[in-house]
């Protein structure tokens, strides 16, 4: 007799600040669903257990938001928490893959402080939809005893992790969504256990889609991603007989599929991440049904079903994988503007000013630590994975998309904004006032030689050829402009004790204007480089202390060259989505392919460099510049940098990027001559090698095309020599190929090359179907002979001063 199936239906609201409507609205709809989930644990809190209406609280920002707004409905809430019929899970929003484990452990400071103060249980994070988390996740939520982690990702236009090649969601075959072949695979949820990088532990319940019930009539299918008011559950008229007809047929069928394809448990979870308005005659539906000899239905919360022992029978695996996700299913690109300072756009955001706010909140005082607690808040927003809305590209003169777009990027400017407030503030509680004006850095490592500190001119009238910056210690150190249109100064500090640290401005003597040539050639004591004028890339990239030539010259590519890439098939963006990955997964019908077919998909447009390059002198780094443009691309001019007291090269692309009517993307391509290296790349916790499937590699069925990295990547040539690339501004990379349209999942060699891609336009529902403007883009290769990984990224990465006092 085959043993009995229990199905675990988790009713929760998906959190999506921004996409359907917008956030303001959002966060108004998020209210009144909590009001509507009160009224239903009241209304069934004396009904037998299974009976009860049950809620999963999807992130710890919808309880925060509702009892910041609701104090006066707290004791209700805390009453259903500990009645078991309400859960708080521990991730604070839904992040994308940027966020570092640092940010995500002060996300969790909120819900692990509340749950210890009014003793509730705290057992379970959950993220869903399109997303992201850090490797270290697992380590982190191990430190706080919290034992579960569910996961629920969308596989549109995504790959499959654990899953069978091609695999889909099973309510695609059932929607028709496009015409599969009959044997293709579906996604079969599985539990493991997930190690993080330190070794810390979590079950990892890999769900199927976060809206799995409501396909299967468990809840109301009354589409979430419509054109609709925010009353739109007002027009839902769906009854229990009607979800119940549907149920009674659909939930056998899914579960028989499930079996058919090894699924090893007697226990199922289904997620209803639906509208609430539903939720009552769901519970009815399901107790109709186990009452008719259908699949036990019980509601549940979410660690309710992981910690039944039904699941602890099935098959798992402890796993060290790298990024834990299914990649980025909808890559990032830079947009105009948020990529203008040092740290900005790749979070973490500048450790110095975070400690020095902290050092003020440590001695209470509140104004550093008001200002440092908004920017941590928007930060989150900010990363947080709704970085679109859903008629973009299908109604794209609506006045809703841009309303939404420029609300997300306030939350960028607003953290840098008040990471900005809370260091002034800091300064001026720690530092008393003197007769001179002073302009402070912090120290955070003690013992590095140099680091590349960059600062604003504030209120300074400054003047590199007559004025240097002077330490406590007496040393004079020159300081350079670093950006030829703002007030941005940079110089390379040896800061050797950890602690504040105060430069003042003394008048040198004028020096003499460094002269401009023309010759391509750059060296120092560490690297020679060489341009090539016509492509604006490096012909040469010369470590000297270790002899390695780190440019590829068989590349098609140029070192560093920036290539504009537009889609010119038919079907637009189509032809990058789910269309072009069925057809290459082998799971499309002959008519999907015949619309696919063999028509180019994209067009590649490189710049024309039209001005003799300049060779420039300065104090703190020597440059090659040169000036180009491209009709599809707008003027790119690129400098190249060797500074004088740190190993270091780096690119600066200043880009005044032109508007595409067509589908596009960019990328800046860097072939190294490290074919039969290593590549490891930095996630949220440490590195990982892409491509292997083996310990210290990324998960199998994750994305192989493209990954976000954190700080860098380490490269390993055959001879041990090796460099760390660090694309400070534009953190998503591609491996082996400039090819968008690559879906397959298995594991492979890096061939040498790396590929940023600051611009992507191909995901239907970014916020802009294209953009215009300033991008600024910088990337850095650092030679970290003789010094740990650690200290050679502290000593590469851009610091920003704290400020003048």
């Amino acid at each position: 007799m085959p043993a009995p199936q229990t199905i675990y239906v988790i009713q929760s609201a998906h959190t999506d600040i921004g996409y359907t409507h917008p956030q303001e609205q959002i966060a108004l709809m998020y209210l009144e669903h909590y009001d509507r989930v009160l009224e239903l644990c009241q209304q069934t809190a004396d009904a037998p257990e299974a009976s009860r209406f049950k809620w999963t609280c999807e992130t710890s920002w919808q309880v925060q938001h509702y009892l910041t707004h609701r104090p006066e409905r707290e004791a209700e809430f805390l009453h259903y928490v500990r009645s078991g019929q309400i859960e708080i899970t521990a991730a604070y929003l839904h992040f994308t893959d940027l966020i570092d484990p640092d940010a995500y452990r002060r996300s969790l400071a909120w819900v692990v402080a509340y749950c210890r103060a009014h003793k509730l249980p705290l057992r379970c994070a959950m993220h869903c939809d399109i997303n992201g988390w850090p490797w270290s996740l697992a380590d982190i939520l191990a430190e706080y005893d919290i034992p579960y982690f569910c996961s629920q990702i969308h596989l549109d236009s995504a790959t499959d992790p654990l899953g069978a090649r091609g695999s889909v969601h099973y309510f695609w075959l059932l929607a028709q969504i496009a015409p599969f072949l009959p044997d293709t695979p579906v996604r079969v949820p599985q539990a493991f256990w997930w190690q993080g990088p330190k070794g810390g532990k979590v079950l990892h319940w890999l769900g199927e889609h976060y809206l799995q019930g409501n396909v299967l009539g468990i809840s109301s299918p009354r589409g979430f991603a419509a054109d609709k008011t925010r009353y739109f559950l007002e027009t839902d008229r769906l009854s229990v007989d009607d979800l119940y007809a549907q149920a009674v047929q659909a939930v056998p069928r899914y579960l028989a599929r499930l079996k058919a394809d090894g699924y090893p448990y007697t226990i199922h979870m289904v997620s209803t991440g639906a509208s609430l308005s539903t939720t009552r005659r769901q519970i009815r539906a399901g107790a109709r049904g186990s009452r008719v000899g259908t699949p036990n239905t019980r509601v549940c919360s979410c660690a309710q079903p992981r910690s039944a022992s039904g699941l602890m029978r099935g098959r798992s695996a402890t796993l060290v994988p790298g990024p834990s996700t299914n990649g980025l299913a909808r890559p990032l690109g830079a947009r105009s503007g948020f990529a203008e300072r040092p740290g900005s756009a790749s979070p973490p955001y500048p450790a110095p000013p975070c400690r020095c706010a902290r050092s003020c909140r440590a001695q209470r005082r509140p104004r550093a630590a008001a200002y440092l607690a908004i920017a941590l808040e928007q930060e989150r927003l900010a990363l947080e994975h709704t970085w679109n809305a859903w008629s973009s590209s299908a109604q794209p003169n609506a006045p809703m998309n841009a309303y939404q777009g420029a609300v997300k990027a306030v939350t960028f400017h607003r953290a840098e904004l008040f990471l900005d407030e809370a260091i002034g503030a800091a300064l001026r509680a720690l530092v008393p006032p003197s007769d001179e004006t002073r302009l402070y850095s912090h120290a955070t490592q003690a013992g590095l030689s140099s680091r590349t500190v960059h600062f604003s001119a504030g209120d300074m009238q400054l003047d590199p050829t007559a004025q240097q910056l002077v330490g406590a210690d007496g040393v004079a150190v020159p300081f350079q402009r670093e950006h030829p249109d703002l007030p941005e100064y940079i110089t390379t500090l040896a800061l050797s004790e950890v602690g504040i640290h105060a430069l003042v401005v003394r008048a040198i003597p004028p020096m003499v204007a460094s002269s401009t040539t023309s010759l391509p050639v750059l060296e120092t004591n560490a690297w020679q480089i060489a341009l090539d004028p016509q492509t604006g890339g490096l012909s040469r990239l010369y470590d000297k202390r270790t002899g390695r030539e780190w440019n590829d010259p068989l590349s098609a590519y140029a070192f560093g060259q920036l290539i504009h890439e537009a889609v010119i098939h038919p079907l637009g963006r189509e032809a990058t989505h789910n269309t072009a990955r069925f057809v290459a997964l082998d799971i499309a019908q002959d008519e999907l392919r015949a619309r696919m077919g063999d028509t180019a998909v994209f067009a590649h447009t490189r710049l024309t460099f039209d001005h003799a390059p300049q060779q420039l002198g300065g104090p703190v780094f020597d440059e090659l510049v040169v000036q180009g443009s491209a009709a599809a691309i707008g003027r790119v001019s690129a400098h190249w940098r060797l500074y004088h007291q740190l190993p270091l090269v780096e690119l600066v692309l200043a880009w005044d990027k032109v508007w595409s009517d067509l589908p596009e993307a960019a990328y800046v391509v860097f072939p190294f001559a490290a074919a039969g290296g290593r590549l490891e790349l930095e996630t949220s916790g440490g590195f990982f090698q892409p491509g292997s499937h083996a310990v210290g590699g990324q998960l199998p069925g994750t994305c192989s095309t493209y990954y976000t990295i954190q700080r860098a990547a380490r490269i390993t040539a055959e001879s041990d020599a090796q460099l760390l690339w660090l694309p400070i501004d534009a953190p998503l990379v591609m491996t082996n190929a400039v090819h968008y349209n690559r879906w397959e999942t298995e594991p492979y060699r890096w061939n040498g090359l790396l590929a940023s891609m600051p611009v992507n336009h191909y995901w239907h529902t970014n916020f802009a179907t294209s953009q215009r403007g300033h991008i600024r883009l910088r990337y850095r290769f650092f030679s970290p002979h003789g010094l740990h990984t650690e200290e050679a990224l502290q000593m590469a990465m851009p610091v920003e001063a704290l400020g003048w006092r």
